[in-house]
C-alpha cells in the first residue's frame, strides 16, 4: 500500500508551518519565523501520512520580501508580475525523497495564474538545492549579498531569477511527471491540488 503525500496550496499560514521552519531551519523561539509577509502570501505544503514535512512561501509584491530583507540591495525585480519564492523547508527525516524538488515544481507551476512573469528567490551560495533550481532555469542575479532574513541577520545569499513562460511550464510539467513516477515506484502516492 502506498504512503500518501498530500500537496496543498493555500493563503493560510499555520502554527505547524512555523513549527517546521523553526525545527528544521531557522531555530529560535516560537513565532520567530513568522513575519508580516506570511499573511499576504501563498503557502505550498506537503504532508507525509498526515504530518507536515515541507513548506514553501510565495509572495506577489507589494510588499517585497527580498527588497525588505536586502534593505533595497537585491538586484532583482519586484512588484506586479513578480513572484518571490522564500522560506522553503523540508523536514530532515524526509530529505532525500525528492520533496524539495516536488515542492519547487508544484510552486513554479502555480505562478503564471498569479500573474507572474518572473520568479525571484535567494539561497545561500552552497545550498544543496541550488543545482536543482538552476535545472529549473533559475539564474544568478548579481554577486552574493547580505540579507536580514529574520530571525537571522547578515546571511550571505545569491539572488536568483526565473522567467515564467509556457516553454518553462512544459519542461517543469515533464520534470514533475518524472518525479511523480519515481515517487510512485518508491511507494509514495502524491495527492496534489495542482
Amino acid at each position: 500500500m502506498a504512503t500518501e503525500l498530500t500537496v496543498r496550496w493555500a493563503r493560510r499560514f499555520t502554527p505547524d508551518m512555523e513549527a517546521l521552519r523553526r525545527a528544521e531551519w531557522l531555530g529560535g523561539r516560537e513565532g520567530e519565523t513568522h513575519d508580516e509577509f506570511d499573511a499576504v502570501s501563498h503557502h505550498l505544503s506537503i504532508s507525509l501520512a498526515g504530518a507536515l514535512v515541507a513548506v514553501v512561501r510565495t509572495t506577489v509584491p507589494p510588499p517585497s520580501v527580498l527588497e525588505s530583507w536586502s534593505a533595497g540591495q537585491a538586484p532583482l525585480p519586484h512588484g506586479p508580475g513578480v513572484a518571490e519564492v522564500t522560506r522553503g523547508v523540508v523536514a530532515a527525516a524526509t530529505r532525500g525523497l525528492g520533496l524539495y524538488s516536488l515542492a519547487m515544481l508544484e510552486t513554479v507551476l502555480r505562478l503564471r495564474p498569479l500573474g507572474a512573469t518572473v520568479a525571484t528567490a535567494a539561497v545561500e551560495p552552497d545550498f544543496v538545492g541550488r543545482r536543482f533550481l538552476e535545472g529549473l532555469g533559475f539564474e544568478a542575479a548579481g554577486a552574493p549579498i547580505p540579507f536580514d532574513d529574520r530571525p537571522r541577520r547578515g546571511t550571505i545569499v545569491q539572488c536568483l531569477r526565473l522567467a515564467i513562460d509556457a516553454e518553462g511550464e512544459r519542461a517543469w510539467n515533464a520534470k514533475r511527471r518524472a518525479l511523480l513516477h519515481q515517487l510512485d515506484e518508491h511507494g509514495y502516492h502524491v495527492d496534489s491540488d495542482l
